[in-house]
């Protein structure tokens, strides 16, 4: 049946299901660069989590003043304070807390789940020294993918948005925390114990970073990216191909079939072939030009047998 339908409606048909093809892939596509672009964004944000983690290790602790929410050590001391009314400074005393990598990243995170950033992270183990930082459901198992199948990264998409984790490796300035409990120090088993959180070794897998990106309803992303005028063109390159298939093929064909029909009957005929030039390489051309051929033939073979009949 569909045979039966004018050029044109086939046309149109094809047309949609092509376009309808397009917009499956364009959809694919849109979908993988959106996924492309959280990876992305969770890979920054654990890339700055570890630069902050190399630049506290590298002083094995920072002292912070007055914050005694969370800390290892703590050390009294007198600083020069300048007094009133310009008189010379005086000495007073301050309270310094010390953290080490670990205590400020944990602290960093918790400061990121409180600002307006959209990406949240936090550090996690297998082994947690403080019970606070225990891996969830996705976290435990990323951690179990990494340590077992040799991973550095684990990402999975669910309905909130992306889940991201980047496997941590002990470094030899982890080790006098998270090595042998015995050789480690006072304040961190006073603060922690003994059970957890040590006999790791260097290069082993201490944890992992785990960062969460939300991710808006996909055809929420799509509208910002196909607006009316981007329907609006589509629109348009529709009504141009359905156009020019009714002018440059249809119109011609039902002239064609006209014409036919009037050879048929031995009627003069107009096939339109007087511009038309022998070596053009447009089929409807060359298919009038074979008509006209075919109706010459059929005038000479009538003439023939008029003259010996």
């Amino acid at each position: 049946m569909f045979d039966n339908r004018s050029l044109t409606f086939q046309f149109a048909v094809v047309f949609v299901v092509a376009l309808s093809l397009v917009g499956g892939a364009f959809y694919l596509l849109l979908d993988r660069i959106y996924v492309n672009q959280l990876k992305s964004q969770a890979e920054t944000v654990a890339d700055n989590v570890e630069a902050f983690g190399a630049w506290v290790a590298q002083y094995g602790r920072v002292w912070v003043k007055g914050d005694k929410r969370s800390y290892l050590g703590h050390l009294s001391v007198m600083e020069a304070q300048e007094g009133p009314d310009g008189e010379q400074p005086r000495l007073v005393p301050a309270d310094f807390y010390s953290k080490n990598p670990a205590l400020a990243q944990r602290e960093f995170s918790e400061a990121v789940e409180q600002s307006p950033s959209a990406a949240k992270f936090r550090l996690t183990s297998h082994n947690v020294m403080n019970p606070n930082n225990k891996a969830d459901e996705f976290e435990a198992a990323a951690l179990q993918r990494i340590r077992s199948e040799g991973l550095k990264e684990v990402v999975e998409l669910t309905p909130n948005g992306l889940r991201y984790a980047r496997a941590v490796y002990d470094k030899a300035s982890c080790i006098a925390c998270h090595g042998d409990p015995a050789k480690a120090p006072e304040d961190v088993k006073a603060r922690y114990g003994t059970e957890h959180g040590f006999g790791f070794k260097e290069g082993d897998v201490a944890g992992i970073v785990s960062v969460r990106v939300p991710a808006q309803p996909f055809w929420d992303v799509t509208r910002r990216v196909v607006g009316p005028w981007q329907i609006l063109l589509i629109g348009a390159a529709f009504a141009v191909a359905l156009l020019f298939v009714q002018f440059a093929v249809v119109r011609r064909l039902h002239r064609l079939t006209a014409a036919t029909h009037q050879i048929s009957l031995g009627k003069p005929a107009d096939l339109g072939i007087a511009k038309v030039k022998p070596d053009s390489r447009n089929e409807l051309h060359q298919l009038a030009l074979a008509t006209e051929r075919l109706r010459v033939s059929i005038n000479l073979a009538m003439a023939r047998l008029k003259q010996r009949s």
